[in-house]
């Protein structure tokens, strides 16, 4: 289902600008459901500078036998700036939902030869052949360029991707194939033809693993590690490695009895490194977290984002030119029903210049966001029964006061292997009139 401010086809739905609302001067310019009569869950959103929007999820709608049996696959769907489908794909791999990804990025930049590449990249997790990480390659018309699994023996899962300016692939997840605990988080390198320039691995338990790349090509994952060696408690780790795959430093945050970045990271303008996630702590119970370090290391700012009564949990930050950033996620504190999507402008002092929730009467998720150029925003949600409404939530982000020191696992090389998937890419019969159960979702916000 589309709604936009003009008429579109069948689905004609007008929506009035928030003119003062607690989300600044910004209002939902289209919204628009995707998927067919299953589940068609997103979990990751990117935008491009032509303002076409890229969602990626897992889905279990168009692969069904006829006695309704279906097993999940990954989708991609573009948008174009308008919010209207501009064409699907289906990936064949067997994939298995809840256990990582797939997310989505996006290379727009020039590669060395002049040659412009609006290549758009989706990893997650494929259970052909055995449970290995999977990076797919997309050209901006839908076509399949490459695709490769990465893994050892045991289980090894991607949870994020990002791009470099000057063309490479970075994958990381949750490997128990590689590193002397059997656990721990790893980091791929891919060059723009799909070739594997380096592998590592980090050997401190691993989870909720994320990834961004600065603006000089140093890479930046994060994960949660078990707060000292005991299991009972987790703290959040950020890792920075040079483009050569060298660790420059490691740093271990801790607050509460459990903090984590399944929120994912991104690098603002100033080049501090954002981190989004989840917080648990006595008599808050769970908030969204977001933490802001240095480019060496140093904690800037962490905050969280909670309500009264129920749980916040962020699953996407995004930067926007002017410093500022915006994360969203699902809260059950605030919205029209018992849980929405909410997405949270923060400002780089740490002030809240806006903040809403999205969502109808059933249970709906906030899977990500992304920032346009023209400063406008891209929320991808998980939604249940129309209509939908944009409702205006705490704009207070509090602090935590955590704590930030070195960590000291050892990071080393891991011994994967990267081949052809040899799956094939098809293209669904994906509805945007809503079709049921629970559909993908793009909503975009005006700057």
């Amino acid at each position: 289902m589309k709604r936009e401010c003009v008429m579109s086809g069948a689905v004609v739905c007008l929506l009035g600008m928030l003119s003062g609302s607690a989300y600044g001067q910004s209002a939902v310019v289209s919204e628009t459901t995707w998927g067919g009569f299953g589940v068609d869950a997103p979990s990751g959103v990117a935008v491009a500078v032509d303002g076409s929007s890229y969602v990626t999820g897992i889905t279990d709608s168009f692969t069904r036998d006829q006695f309704g049996n279906s097993s999940p696959k990954i989708f991609l769907v573009k948008f174009d700036a308008t919010g209207s489908v501009a064409w699907q794909r289906i990936w064949n791999g067997n994939t298995v939902r809840g256990l990582g990804g797939p997310a989505v990025a996006l290379h727009a930049g020039t590669l060395p030869g002049n040659a412009s590449d609006d290549s758009i990249y989706v990893t997650g997790l494929t259970s052909s052949g055995g449970n290995d990480a999977v990076l797919l390659k997309f050209d901006a018309l839908g076509n399949l360029v490459w695709q490769r699994t990465w893994g050892g023996v045991d289980l090894d899962v991607a949870n994020g991707v990002a791009t470099a300016a000057d063309g490479p692939v970075y994958i990381v997840g949750h490997t128990n194939s590689f590193g002397a605990s059997g656990s721990g988080l790893f980091v791929v390198k891919f060059d723009p033809a799909g070739a594997m320039i380096w592998q590592k691995v980090w050997d401190g338990s691993g989870g909720f693993e994320a990834i961004t790349v600065g603006p000089d090509g140093s890479v930046y994952a994060a994960a949660t590690t078990a707060r000292d060696g005991t299991f009972a408690f987790f703290d959040l780790v950020a890792l920075k490695i040079t483009s050569d795959g060298v660790l420059l430093w490691q740093r271990e945050y801790a607050a509460g009895d459990d903090a984590d970045p399944r929120g994912g990271m991104t690098v603002a303008s100033d080049g501090s490194i954002y981190i989004a996630g989840a917080l648990q702590a006595p008599k808050i119970g769970i908030s969204a977290l977001v933490v802001r370090l240095s480019a060496a290391g140093a904690l800037l700012f962490d905050g969280q984002w909670a309500g009264r009564t129920g749980t916040e949990v962020a699953a996407g930050i995004a930067a926007a030119a002017d410093g500022s950033v915006y994360f969203a996620g699902t809260t059950s504190s605030s919205g029209a029903g018992g849980q929405d999507a909410f997405v949270v402008h923060l400002l780089p002092s740490g002030k809240v210049a806006g903040a809403a929730t999205w969502g109808g009467a059933e249970f709906d998720e906030g899977a990500g966001v992304a920032v346009a150029a023209d400063g406008s925003v891209r929320l991808a949600a998980l939604a249940q029964a129309p209509p939908y409404a944009l409702m205006p939530a705490a704009k207070r982000v509090s602090n935590v006061k955590g704590t930030l020191a070195a960590a000291t696992a050892v990071f080393g090389d891991a011994f994967g292997t990267a081949v052809d998937a040899g799956d094939l890419v098809t293209t669904p019969a994906g509805s945007t009139t809503f079709a049921g159960n629970v559909d993908a979702a793009l909503v975009r916000l005006a700057p």
